[in-house]
C-alpha cells in the first residue's frame, strides 16, 4: 500500500528497519549498498502494468505515485505490497512534469526493494526495471542476504525531504539525462516478522532515520534507473 502527499518537498524526518534477531531489514538498502558505483547497462524490462495507490491520510493531497512519472509507451511493473506494509511519500512531487517524472521511478524502486524482500528474491521485474548496473547487484546481495534470516518487512516507512537535482550536478560535465536525488527514509514503524509471525517492534532511536543519496540515468526506454546509491543511518539530517 502506499500513498503519495503533493507540495513543496523536503521538509521533514527520516526511516526505520526492523530488528531482527533477527537482524534490521536495513534501511532497505542500507548494509549492503553503502557505496554502490556505476557502470552497468539498461536493463528495464516492460511486461507489466501500472501499479497503484491509496488516498494520503489526514486530508493530505494524494497523488498515484505513477501519474507524473511514465511515459504511457511504457508501462510500469505492478507492485502490490501486503496489507501490512505501508509506503508513504511526503512532499514528494513538485508539480515540475520533468521532475517529477525522475521522482516517481525513484520512488517507485523504493517499492520494488520493499517488495523484493517480501518475496525473498531481487530476481524480479520490478528490481530489473528500477535498478542497474552496480546498484542492482547490490540489491541483489541485500536481499539475499536478508533472505538467510527468514524475516519479512511490516510496518509503515516514510519518504520525505527529496532533494532533486537535474541535471547531476555532482558530475565534473552535467549532462541531460543524468540526475542526482537524495532523500530521508523514516523507519521508526518498519519492523520484522518471522515464520511464526511474531513482529520485533525494538526501538531504534536515531538509527531508524536514513539518508539516501542516489544517482539516476534515463534509459534508452524512457525509465530513470537509480545506478549509484549510497547511504547514512542516524543522521541528523534526517532526524525530526
Amino acid at each position: 500500500m502506499r500513498t503519495v502527499t503533493t507540495g513543496p518537498g523536503r521538509r521533514d524526518g527520516g526511516r526505520s528497519t526492523g530488528r531482527t534477531g533477527r537482524r534490521a531489514v536495513g534501511g532497505v538498502l542500507a548494509a549492503a549498498l553503502l557505496l554502490t558505483g556505476c557502470a552497468g547497462a539498461d536493463g528495464d524490462t516492460g511486461d507489466a502494468g501500472a501499479r497503484t495507490t491509496t488516498p494520503a491520510p489526514s486530508g493530505a493531497p494524494a497523488t498515484s505515485i505513477a501519474t507524473p512519472s511514465a511515459p504511457q509507451h511504457l508501462a510500469r511493473p505492478d507492485v502490490r505490497l501486503p496489507r501490512d506494509l505501508t509506503e508513504r511519500f511526503d512532499g514528494w512531487f513538485t508539480e515540475e512534469p520533468e521532475k517529477d517524472v525522475v521522482l516517481s521511478d525513484a520512488g517507485q524502486a523504493q517499492g520494488a526493494v520493499l517488495d523484493a524482500l517480501v518475496r525473498g528474491s531481487a530476481d524480479t521485474a520490478a528490481v530489473r526495471f528500477f535498478f542497474t548496473g552496480e546498484a542492482r547487484s547490490a540489491v541483489g546481495a541485500y536481499v539475499r542476504d536478508h533472505a538467510r534470516t527468514r524475516n519479512v518487512p511490516t510496518g509503515f516507512v516514510r519518504y520525505h525531504r527529496p532533494e532533486l537535482g537535474l541535471p547531476d550536478a555532482h558530475l565534473e560535465v552535467p549532462t541531460e539525462g543524468r540526475a542526482s536525488l537524495s532523500f530521508c527514509v523514516d523507519e521508526s514503524r518498519l519492523h520484522t516478522r518471522d515464520l511464526a509471525g511474531e513482529v520485533d517492534r525494538t526501538p531504534r532511536g536515531a538509527d531508524a532515520h536514513v539518508r539516501y543519496d542516489t544517482r539516476l540515468r534515463l534509459s534508452a526506454r524512457g525509465v530513470w534507473q537509480t545506478y549509484e546509491l549510497a547511504t547514512e543511518r542516524g543522521t541528523g539530517k534526517c532526524r525530526p
